[in-house]
């Protein structure tokens, strides 16, 4: 997997690529959330931020100090690495540390998690993110890369530039095959067909079009509801979805989002757009005694 070295080393390029910051309580998901970072890291030439959980949160005593550090840095001996540990909270920590990284990834649980649930720090870690997160879950084949294939999904809305342009990116950067997808539930008419959906997929092959031209692309579209095209995405490496149309707002991940971290066979890129603070209300000041009377801005004592 590492025949080839990153562009930045093959020409002896020093890339000023943002970090990526992974994090790991050597649980399962942890450390295979540390080694799909570590991996990508390497081929972007990014420095790499490893955050290991807390020694007296809910670590078992028999996993390793380092999480499992020492075999990616032995396979990737060239990787710029900085490690961290975490507070109390490594939400708030791995969010913090988001704010100047070009990538967040995590496992999809850890330790205390049953095995078949999503694990209680992945939603709350997304919606807080200033960056991209990945959520590392799925197949083995999938999670090691050997299907070189990276999936778009895509909804004909607002998120859909974002997560194309990116999803190219990261198919590029793994030597991937990239497939788009777009799925429409049945019953849907010929009519309903040829006018919205349609739209969807000329438009997305127009911006691919624009992109590199490396790029080995598809643009498909599924008969189905997104949740039957997440659980068919079982020959992909990485499916690549929006934060879904109202989280700029609401801080809160649409339906189609939830149910790829949830049920998708393959890690999870989810694609942030910028936020929306919140608009403050405006500071209306206290009117004092002679305002509230009415008698405000005349002398004392006089009368309309």
């Amino acid at each position: 997997m590492y025949d080839t070295p990153s562009p930045a080393r093959r020409f002896g390029i020093a890339e000023q690529c943002p970090p990526v910051v992974v994090g790991n309580d050597g649980s399962h998901w942890g450390q295979a959330a540390l080694r799909w970072a570590a991996e990508h890291a390497w081929r972007t030439g990014a420095e790499l931020d490893v955050w290991l959980w807390n020694r007296s949160s809910e670590v078992p005593d028999t996993v390793a100090d380092n999480g499992g550090l020492n075999h990616v840095t032995s396979d990737l001996p060239m990787l710029r690495v900085r490690v961290h540990e975490s507070g109390s909270d490594p939400v708030r920590d791995l969010a913090a540390a988001g704010r100047g990284a070009g990538l967040v990834v995590v496992g999809c649980r850890g330790h205390s998690t049953n095995s078949f649930r999503l694990g209680g720090m992945v939603l709350p870690l997304v919606g807080r993110s200033a960056c991209d997160t990945v959520v590392v879950r799925g197949r083995p084949s999938a999670v090691h890369g050997a299907n070189r294939r990276t999936t778009a999904l895509i909804s004909g809305g607002e998120d859909d530039d974002l997560v194309i342009a990116r999803a190219a990116t990261m198919a590029l950067g793994h030597r991937s095959r990239l497939r788009v997808v777009h799925a429409l539930p049945l019953p849907m008419t010929r009519d309903a067909l040829a006018t919205d959906h349609q739209f969807v997929l000329d438009h997305a092959a127009r911006l691919l079009e624009k992109l590199d031209q490396r790029l080995s692309y598809t643009v498909v579209l599924l008969h189905g509801r997104p949740h039957e095209a997440i659980a068919r995405c079982t020959d992909s490496d990485l499916l690549v979805v929006g934060t879904g149309d109202h989280f700029t707002t609401t801080g809160r991940c649409g339906s189609v989002t939830r149910a790829a971290l949830h049920q998708s066979p393959c890690p999870v890129l989810v694609v942030h757009r910028t936020r929306v603070p919140e608009p403050r209300r405006p500071h209306v000041a206290r009117p004092d005694a002679a305002a509230t009377s009415g008698t405000a801005g005349r002398p004392a004592g006089s009368l309309r």
